[in-house]
């Protein structure tokens, strides 16, 4: 077996496991639902699960052993000849699935942590820091025990200047010209990408407008992803782009659109081109309104879940009125129908989702659209591993990784069985599902003993750290404004935000350090409290913490009514692995777009 290293992307978590003692060929543990148990003891890495109903990727099978040897499937099948003293799990009445692989996620922070306490043991990656990706691969090459799940990934994705992806921080390098395509292509690939993701994307489904590639470049990449022996996949969002990235020649959609429904004779050709779609239903019916996550939540232990997803599960801010879902759903009906793959996949962790629990979402939604119980866990499993081509994984067969999930019941009668979980095996190593936060330790500054309040006393000079200054989208492009005035000893924020960029926002932002965006320890500090007024509407604050440029802010929602009251956002609230690392502080408006205005005072971390 190879090193128990995971390259910086291990964490901590332990303990399973004495084997032994075992004399008697059907000898057995507990049956799982007492292995489950706080204390109980699962195998690892060489073991057998007896007489369990199997999902093997594909289909179901009655009383079926799986025997795993050096955290790889040696063999399966029923009443298999296994050594009289191999550890036994005892699969009566469980259903034993694959490892599940999420076909659209964004990793940063905790994702990969996140995923795998929910099953989920790979992320198919569709945006990501390319230098996360050599550690990624050294990772998922080996045998080991670990606390996150493998990622393959997308690396930077093709899109035009100020178009979507330049939004979130991450360093992007866009096109301008269909000539640059082979050489943008070859510069992905010699960073690790598995594949590369293109963006066609106006904005116009959403009610927006920004900058997208047009037909000729997302032509020119489609060909040179191909010419470098890569996938070529195509973010969309309505039904026109969708038509003509498949007429292009793309392998596959990384999200189905909701303008409008598929005509039943372009869905059969979408089939005949061999075209899959990730559907992402959870991130569009979170969009509408409707988070399967938040429903899912109320079946599962929530100490299992962190900071971040608590967060984003319950984020409102890419809410929108309208019939998107229902549209998307009968895309997918409509798809399947003709026979195109679909695979699973959530966009975790936008609003309203969450990494791994999204995903349990994602199949009922799945199988709301037509698809039955195997095609459901197919594509979660085996559909996605054949659609980007993820080796060794996707399926229970012999010589695949043991990354499997033991559940209580019989998920063909029941798909939502999938979230009464007993066990998590990744790499043959059961997974301790327990909620752990990441910690960073950068050297970053401590912030001063006793009051860090900003109270506009003496005008809009903080008094701590670099000071205020007004925020907008116009740094991606977008047409939003603000302006930033002291009257009354309180700062005054007003503007208008505008049709121009995918996620419009202006407001005031605040950094406490001596420079913009330089990172300061709050640490033993845990409220940010602060006077607001205003116009009554929804504003955000958007905390900034260590690594800036390198994640999505995570974000809490507050209320600015025409009486002055205090506010009080614990910072835990800000998903995020270390909020008393704060690097700035954003107090902005978003949706609905319009003029706004709201006054802030006393600004404090306590």
């Amino acid at each position: 077996m190879k090193a128990e290293n995971r390259s910086g992307i291990r964490s901590l978590w332990i303990l399973v496991a004495a084997v032994g003692g075992f004399v008697a060929a059907l000898a057995t543990l507990p049956v799982p639902g007492d292995a489950a148990a706080p204390g109980q003891e699962a195998p690892e890495e060489s073991f057998a699960i007896v007489d369990v109903t199997l999902f093997d990727g594909e289909s179901f099978g009655r009383s079926q052993d799986v025997w795993i040897e050096d955290g790889r499937v040696r063999a399966l099948g029923p009443r298999l000849r296994l050594p009289a003293d191999l550890p036994r799990v005892d699969g009566r009445g469980h259903t034993l699935l694959p490892g599940f692989i999420d076909g659209h996620v964004h990793t940063f922070g905790g994702t990969l942590g996140d995923a795998v306490r929910f099953g989920v043991t790979s992320v198919l990656d569709q945006f990501t820091d390319p230098a996360l990706l050599t550690g990624a691969r050294t990772a998922r090459d080996e045998i080991a025990r670990t606390t996150e799940a493998d990622l393959f990934s997308a690396g930077m994705l093709a899109t035009a200047p100020g178009g979507h992806g330049t939004q979130f921080g991450l360093a992007v390098e866009p096109l301008t010209d269909p000539a640059n395509a082979a050489a943008w292509v070859r510069a992905r690939k010699e960073e690790g990408s598995d594949w590369i993701k293109i963006v066609s994307e106006d904005g116009g489904a959403y009610r927006g407008e920004i900058p997208s590639l047009d037909r000729e470049t997302i032509g020119a990449l489609i060909a040179a992803a191909h010419a470098e022996d890569l996938l070529a996949v195509v973010h969309v969002s309505a039904l026109q782009p969708a038509l003509d990235a498949v007429a292009l020649g793309a392998d596959g959609l990384v999200h189905v659109w909701i303008d409008a429904v598929i005509s039943e004779d372009d869905a059969r050709r979408f089939a005949e081109a061999g075209v899959f779609v990730v559907p992402t239903l959870s991130v569009i019916a979170g969009m509408f309104g409707d988070s399967t996550g938040l429903r899912i939540l109320a079946e599962t232990d929530e100490s299992l879940l962190s900071p971040m997803q608590r967060q984003t599960l319950s984020d409102p801010s890419l809410l929108r009125a309208g019939a998107g879902a229902e549209v998307a759903l009968e895309n997918v009906r409509r798809l399947h129908t003709a026979g195109v793959r679909i695979v699973a996949g959530t966009d975790t962790p936008n609003p309203g989702t969450a990494t791994g629990i999204s995903m349990h979402g994602e199949l009922r939604l799945l199988a709301g659209a037509g698809l039955g119980s195997a095609e459901v866990l197919a594509s979660a499993t085996s559909g996605a591993a054949d659609a980007f081509g993820i080796p060794e994984r996707g399926r229970i067969a012999e010589g695949y990784v043991a990354d499997l999930v033991l559940v209580r019941g019989d998920a063909e009668g029941d798909v939502s069985r999938t979230t009464d979980i007993v066990t998590i095996w990744k790499d043959g190593y059961p997974v301790v599902r327990e909620a752990v936060a990441t910690t960073f330790s950068p050297d970053i500054a401590p912030a001063p003993e006793g009051a860090v309040l900003v109270d506009f006393e003496d005008g809009i000079d903080s008094g701590f750290g670099f000071g205020w200054q007004v925020t907008t989208d116009a740094m991606n492009g977008g047409a939003s404004t603000a302006e930033l005035a002291v009257e009354d000893g309180a700062l005054v924020v007003s503007g208008e935000t505008k049709v121009g960029f995918a996620f419009p926002w202006a407001g005031a932002i605040w950094f406490p350090g001596p420079q913009p965006m330089q990172a300061v320890d709050f640490s033993g500090r845990g409220v940010l409290r602060f006077r607001t007024r205003g116009d009554g509407r929804s504003y955000t604050v958007m905390l900034f913490g260590a690594g800036v440029g390198t994640t999505v802010p995570p974000t809490v929602p507050f209320v600015a009514g025409p009486e002055w009251a205090v506010v009080e956002i614990p910072l835990e609230s800000f998903a995020t692995a270390d909020p008393s690392i704060i690097a700035g502080l954003a107090f902005v408006a978003q949706a609905p777009l319009g003029s706004f205005a709201f006054e802030l005072d006393d600004v404090e971390i306590r």
